[in-house]
């Protein structure tokens, strides 16, 4: 086989050689990493391949960001689980009336904020949660859907001003266009004007239509995700890239995830703060059943999906931030070795955890990230990652 050889004084050309030893060695000389390249990284097995993936990703890491690792606590709230969209990856669709739905009313939402102060959560991260046009929170009601994110948004920025808050989706955007018959730079510069400080790319899965179409028929096309996501960047809003792997796309589809965002960033440098990888290892029961021949998700392909991006999008998204959860710490820890130089939790407040009267046997606290950094013998360093 023609092994590919790094050219001198171009870090621009492709990796196209399909041999794992030559694809590492010429990204960490500068190569950009090809579609063609990331995609024969994804699909390794080999304990050996592995571990040489393992070691280049966190040496083009450490290249690139250095050994510190920002850390922050965060958390979700999320207001609702009706929702009219119809995923199949998580627990809706709800109606009104229906046992298990639920929408938060304004005490709730008060005393979501007061454990966030209480913990010193740094960040909130703020979702309808479905997609439901006549939403109407209890305490804080408003006449229509646009207006009652807007009333809660400065409501949150009142009660809770130490707080970064990060709101929504593009998804989300859309669906607000839609049911408020305006723009997407209209109902950006709304959000904005109530506090929004970074979007969030919760929802965002894969980027490709097929994909999002099975996860839900109604989801934004990929180009309308695109281009709401240009017109925040345009307004100064930057936004969470986030990649939510699964068993209802192949390893290519992946990669041409990887590849829109990797394109989008360089054509609009810091439109995205950081990527955040996330990956179910099996489809929930009622989500639609996987075509034969997807890919396995185990947790190990979690190591890999950080190593890959780090390989193909270090450059462009040198942040990567990896969230755990309760129990997950190992996992977060790992992750460090494989490409994320980042580290941040999101736990506590969403909706079923609150409503169903149960708290989090875990509390994080800055002493915590501390000894989870320092463990795997990287810096911590406090302070907003987004």
């Amino acid at each position: 086989m023609q092994h590919a050889s790094p050219t001198p004084g171009s870090s621009r050309s492709a990796v196209k050689s399909l041999d794992t030893r030559s694809i590492l060695g010429a990204t960490l000389d500068g190569q950009e990493l090809s579609p063609t390249g990331a995609l024969h990284l994804l699909g390794l097995t080999r304990e050996d391949d592995l571990h040489r993936l393992r070691e280049a990703a966190d040496e083009l890491r450490k290249q690139q960001t250095g050994d510190t690792v920002p850390f922050e606590s965060g958390c979700s709230l999320y207001i609702t689980n009706l929702c009219e969209l119809s995923p199949t990856l998580y627990p809706y669709p709800r109606q009104p009336g229906d046992a298990g739905s639920c929408t938060l009313s304004i005490d709730e939402i008060d005393a979501c904020l007061e454990r966030a102060a209480y913990r010193q959560t740094e960040r909130l991260y703020v979702s309808g949660g479905g997609f439901w046009p006549f939403l109407q929170i209890p305490g804080l009601e408003a006449p229509n859907l646009l207006k009652t994110y807007t009333r809660l948004c400065g409501y949150i920025r009142e009660k809770a001003p130490q707080i970064a808050l990060t709101g929504f989706s593009p998804d989300e955007v859309e669906f607000l266009c839609i049911v408020a018959d305006r723009d997407e730079r209209y109902v950006l510069e709304m959000l904005i004007d109530y506090g929004v400080q970074t979007l969030g790319g919760n929802g965002i899965e894969i980027l490709h239509d097929r994909v999002r179409h099975l996860i839900s028929p109604k989801k934004a096309s990929v180009n309308r995700w695109l281009e709401i996501t240009a017109t925040a960047h345009r307004l100064g809003l930057p936004v969470i890239a986030r990649i939510e792997a699964g068993p209802l796309e192949t390893l290519q589809q992946r990669v041409s995830h990887m590849r829109q965002l990797r394109r989008f960033q360089q054509e609009n440098p810091g439109a995205f703060s950081q990527i955040i990888p996330q990956m179910w290892t099996k489809a929930p029961p009622q989500a639609a059943l996987p075509v034969p021949g997807l890919p396995n998700c185990k947790p190990t392909d979690r190591l890999k999906l950080s190593a890959v991006l780090r390989l193909f999008l270090g450059e462009a998204f040198p942040r990567q931030t990896v969230c755990w959860q309760p129990k997950g710490e190992a996992e977060a820890q790992d992750a460090l070795q494989w490409g994320a130089n980042s580290l941040g939790s999101t736990d506590a407040l969403a909706y079923h955890v609150f409503l169903s009267g149960s708290r989090p046997t875990e509390e994080y606290t800055a002493s915590d990230f501390h000894r989870l950094i320092t463990e795997t013998g990287r810096i911590p360093q406090p302070g907003p990652v987004s």
